[in-house]
Parts: C-alpha cells; sequence; structure tokens
C-alpha cells in the first residue's frame, strides 16, 4: 500500500491510497474523452475531444481522484487544473 503526504497548512495528513481505487470513472463528458494515471510518476494524462491529449507531471493522486469523480470533468479541469501550476505537455 502506498501512503500519499498532502500538506494541510503546516500539518500533514497521510492516508492510504490503492492503485485499485484510482482506474478511471467510466462518465460521458463533452471536453473529456478519456484519463489515464500512472500512481507511480504522479503522471496525468488526459485525452480532450477536440483538443489533442496532454500528460501533467507531478499530479497528486488525492488530486486525480477528486477529478476522477467529479460530476463534471471539465467544469473541474477548468477550475482546478488548467490554471493551477502544473507542469504540461502536449503528446498528441
Amino acid at each position: 500500500m502506498r501512503k500519499t503526504v498532502r500538506r494541510v497548512g503546516q500539518r500533514q495528513e497521510i492516508f492510504p491510497i490503492r492503485p485499485s481505487q484510482l482506474p478511471p470513472k467510466k462518465t460521458e463528458s463533452e471536453c473529456v474523452s478519456s484519463l489515464e494515471y500512472d500512481i507511480e510518476e504522479q503522471q496525468l494524462t488526459i485525452h480532450f475531444m477536440n483538443r489533442g491529449s496532454y500528460v501533467y507531471y507531478e499530479f497528486p493522486p488525492h488530486e486525480y481522484m477528486n477529478f476522477n469523480q467529479a460530476s463534471s470533468r471539465g467544469a473541474y479541469f477548468n477550475l482546478y487544473i488548467r490554471n493551477a501550476g502544473y507542469e504540461y505537455e502536449r503528446i498528441a
């Protein structure tokens, strides 16, 4: 079991993340075609419907879980990922 540390103010919280908890949820989205997440590398790959595919580096597992469970992946991406400062690269 891999433990992930999330900083909350000056305090750190440790919570267990299991790879089995991270598979992409199958949902209909007008913006996001599919997601892939590599827990070991902490890399999120987003395949957009009309904008290609991008890899986001150093993307925390808990953020992936929130994104994966969002009722609107497009809205979540725009609010919490797009301008959050994650290093990314277009791959297709």
